[in-house]
């Protein structure tokens, strides 16, 4: 049984703990948060204590430690973890900036020990279809692909996620970071070059609502990223990815279906989000199990810290971008 600790005992760090206590072989050893009440509501829920110094929660022999704070306060943590020979499974985004997420990632290596980036939807059966086709080479090779996610940024958010300083980006960097993975992921290449504009509806806010980018990959495909998050009731939600090659053409629809239609195959793969106890959660379930396997069996994680780094390269190339007005080479 490895021994689990959650540093961060909000909304993420309950989804992490649905994961863990769903998965074979883990024990969730505590919570950890700098408000005492959320750490012992979760403790009370899910199991181990609460503490409010997350090192004393370390000091328990932990084998993983999931970091669930606001997004600058990443790389302390993960390097205690790392010296310890702690692994980490990191939230998105691995850091705020460059320099943080090269450090998290060169300690962890430093140290032998695995770090996981928390793609969580990497893990859906949608998703994991989409990847099959693609590996297996249905849609031929892809050529143009758009990611299109739209959603009210909810009331019920911290609000450090409209800080700058904390956050170190709006709706890209909370939320359309998915995005930026799912291409790379089923793409199967790293972006080159960026253009993009981003815009700001909440005076309140000091960060991006929407963004549009566009990304050139090294492979030769071209993407076109659209992310929308404002304040206001923007509904339906959706998440819509969809991928053209030069045999066919592959569609995602987030929580809900992927399809692949081609002139010889046309088939639709339904998410089990609605079949299982869970719902939405069974991904972070999926999560969990695989960074255990993945300690287990001494190999990378599906998700590594690598591709937390890829993707953060991604995003803030785009806010570059959108500053300069022009194009950004990564």
């Amino acid at each position: 049984m490895l021994r689990i600790g959650i540093l961060g005992a909000g909304q993420v760090g309950e989804r992490h703990a649905i994961g863990f206590a769903h998965a074979q072989e883990a024990r969730i050893v505590g919570f950890a948060d700098a408000v005492p009440e959320r750490a012992e509501a979760l403790a009370a829920r899910y199991g181990g204590a609460a503490f409010s110094d997350y090192q004393r929660m370390l000091d328990c022999g932990l084998d993983i430690l999931v970091v669930g704070l606001p997004h600058s306060m990443h790389r302390e943590p993960a390097e205690e973890a790392a010296v310890r020979g702690v692994h980490v499974l990191m939230e998105k985004p691995l850091a705020t900036t460059l320099a943080d997420a090269r450090r998290i990632v060169s300690v962890c290596k430093e140290h032998v020990v695995k770090l996981g980036t928390g793609f969580v939807h990497r893990y859906r059966d949608e998703v994991e279809a989409a990847r099959r086709w693609m590996v297996d080479g249905l849609i031929g090779r892809a050529q143009v692909a758009a990611a299109i996610m739209n959603g009210q940024r909810r009331p019920e958010l911290p609000g450090w996620v409209t800080k700058r300083e904390v956050a170190g980006g709006g709706v890209l960097m909370y939320n359309a970071i998915h995005a930026v993975d799912r291409l790379r992921l089923l793409l199967g290449s790293e972006v080159t070059t960026v253009s993009a504009q981003v815009r700001r509806y909440d005076p309140a806010s000091e960060l991006e609502d929407s963004a549009a980018a566009m990304l050139h990959f090294a492979d030769g495909a071209v993407a076109a990223l659209v992310a929308n998050a404002p304040a206001y009731a923007a509904q339906p939600a959706h998440w819509d990815t969809e991928i053209y090659g030069d045999r066919g053409r592959l569609r995602v629809r987030n929580g809900a279906w992927a399809d692949v239609s081609t002139d010889h195959r046309a088939e639709r793969v339904t998410a089990d989000s609605q079949r299982t106890p869970l719902g939405e959660r069974y991904n972070f379930v999926r999560q969990a199990e695989a960074f255990i396997a993945a300690i287990k069996d001494d190999c990378e994680p599906p998700a590594t810290g690598e591709d937390g780094l890829r993707a953060l390269e991604v995003v803030l190339a785009i806010y570059r971008a959108a500053e300069a007005g022009g194009i950004v080479h990564l």
